[in-house]
């Protein structure tokens, strides 16, 4: 939801393509398969997101594109800072843990998401982009889940991410996002 957030802000009244894109690269399976979607595992993350970005034609595709920056931005200085202070065994249990609370609050809380998600599951599966290591029925079952998980779980906020805090982190995300997205060829 903070991916959708801050896809709201950056264009309330778009495409639900555009909204499907800015979820959809989560949709892989493994957390090592998403390292290889989100760019993690290349040396120079920013570079692959700037040839995306050049080969971005399509409102799906745009989304995509504002998914892995925006994750870029957050593992840059909010994931690291939680890895370097949670030593604990299953930590990544704890992060994914304070992201689905900070999640559901959002859902629960912003007038626009029902809307948004409803928009989003009426998109026939013939018109989503293409998804790298995810299929268009996967896509589809990924968005139901998610709407599903949410719709039925009214918790949070979160502790460590805070609706503060996620305000302004998406505040400034989609401020940079602007800036960015706009040097780019």
């Amino acid at each position: 939801m903070i991916h959708l957030l801050t896809a709201y802000k950056l264009f309330a009244d778009t495409d639900p393509l555009f909204y499907i894109g800015a979820i959809v690269p989560d949709a892989v399976a493994t957390r090592e398969e998403k390292d290889i979607t989100h760019f993690r595992t290349i040396q120079n993350r920013e570079n692959e997101l700037i040839n995306l970005a050049k080969s971005s034609k399509k409102s799906f595709d745009e989304g995509i594109l504002l998914h892995l920056y925006l994750d870029w931005l957050w593992d840059e200085r909010t994931f690291c800072t939680y890895a370097e202070t949670h030593k604990e065994e299953n930590w990544f249990y704890s992060y994914r843990r304070e992201i689905a609370l900070a999640s559901a609050f959002i859902y629960h809380n912003e007038r626009w998401s029902e809307d948004v998600w409803q928009k989003m599951l009426s998109c026939p599966k013939d018109t989503y982009g293409t998804t790298p290591g995810v299929s268009d029925g996967e896509v589809a079952e990924f968005l139901n889940r998610n709407y599903i998980w949410h719709k039925d779980n009214n918790i949070g906020p979160s502790v460590v991410y805070p609706p503060e805090f996620v305000e302004e982190f998406t505040n400034n995300a989609t401020e940079k996002f602007m800036v960015w997205r706009s040097s780019i060829n």
